[in-house]
């Protein structure tokens, strides 16, 4: 390593070699000299680390739902294997936790329940730092278990501003949080649903579906057990709604169970069409579908990545499934969790790239 406070290597071989370093060493490294500490802090340079790590294989976290009081209840899994679960976060920041949404850029949505308060907050796992939002003033936010209202997590590309949206389709109000302003924006807009058979599908633990700076939902209309998809996109840049057709519904989802998700940069459904027999269609553009593959799962999928699916296989752990080349993969190793039933409300598994990317507030003045 440089000696002699960084002054022994050229500076742009010791930008070079600190782009590629791990978060972890990154932060003890800040503490070195007051030069590597203005270059870590430096907004450039977290973005240039921040995609040097996009090319990394990424992590899985789990978090297990159903965790004992005394138990940490996030582990970190990479391809070196399993790491301790974690002490390292304030456990009153996942107090009556119900869902993450994410990692985007190695940052998570926290949301909370508690004496039937909805608390968010953003989190990230690397530097451990975690920002709790503010309330919004006049809106309160509906129980997770509510299929009227859902929440989104995403960036606006031309602001590099990070935002979370929430929206209610009972009624005509929706707020968006913005990091750089450290407030909410309450706006109306039209019934983009406009329709009181609508509710909105949960996608399943660990899947996300933010892709290129929009956010988006499946809707699921019941018309007398006549089951119909639309989905909504909102775009953090602009901050407008569009509501897009699903595959027509005869020859695509047959069943009134689906998912949604981001596989190879695509939207995806993931659509159970008989017992076990999954149909999975890519969204080539906004309701234009393509029927991308086909195949049989007999386990509980929980997460997805890239090509690949994470199957849960309870006490046998995970298996990846790439849906572009049908190859099966064991993960070799083993969590408490995974010897329970796969249960819906049992763990979520995440895909997850750290970085530096903060989260702070900015300080006044």
């Amino acid at each position: 390593m440089a000696t002699n406070n960084g002054e022994d290597f050229p500076e742009d071989l010791i930008r070079e070699i600190l782009l590629r370093l791990p978060v972890k060493s990154l932060l003890r490294f800040k503490r070195i000299c007051k030069n590597w500490y203005t270059l870590i802090k430096n907004p450039s340079f977290i973005r240039e680390h921040l995609n040097f790590s996009k090319n990394n294989p990424p992590q899985l976290l789990i978090y297990d739902y159903g965790a004992p009081g005394d138990f940490p209840p996030i582990t970190f899994i990479s391809d070196y294997g399993i790491d301790a679960p974690t002490h390292e976060v304030n456990p009153q920041s996942f107090e009556g936790m119900t869902n993450l949404l994410g990692s985007l850029d190695g940052l998570f949505f926290l949301e909370r329940e508690i004496n039937n308060d909805v608390l968010c907050a953003l989190w990230n796992p690397a530097t451990r730092e975690v920002r709790d939002l503010l309330s919004a003033v006049g809106i309160k936010f509906e129980s997770f278990f509510s299929s009227n209202r859902f929440f989104g997590f995403g960036l606006d590309v031309l602001t590099t501003d990070y935002k979370v949206v929430y929206y209610n389709c009972k009624n005509e109000n929706t707020v968006v949080y913005s990091c750089s302003r450290d407030s909410w924006r309450v706006f109306k807009h039209e019934n983009v649903c406009d329709n009181r058979n609508a509710e909105c599908v949960d996608t399943f633990y660990g899947s996300t579906t933010y892709l290129n700076g929009s956010y988006y939902w499946m809707l699921r209309e019941n018309v007398n057990f006549n089951f119909t998809f639309k989905f909504l996109s909102f775009n953090f840049g602009n901050e407008v709604f569009e509501v897009i057709e699903g595959p027509p519904h005869d020859c695509a989802i047959r069943s009134w169970t689906a998912d949604l998700m981001i596989l190879d940069g695509s939207i995806v459904i993931l659509n159970e069409v008989d017992m076990f027999i999954y149909y999975v269609w890519v969204m080539i553009q906004p309701g234009v579908w393509n029927k991308l593959a086909t195949f049989d799962c007999f386990l509980c999928i929980k997460s997805c990545c890239d090509n690949s699916l994470i199957w849960s296989s309870g006490c046998f752990g995970l298996i990846s499934y790439n849906v572009k080349t049908k190859k099966t993969r064991y993960l070799e190793f083993h969590h408490p969790c995974l010897g329970r039933s796969p249960t819906w409300r049992g763990f979520g598994i995440y895909y997850y790239k750290e970085s530096l990317v903060t989260i702070k507030r900015q300080e006044n003045g």
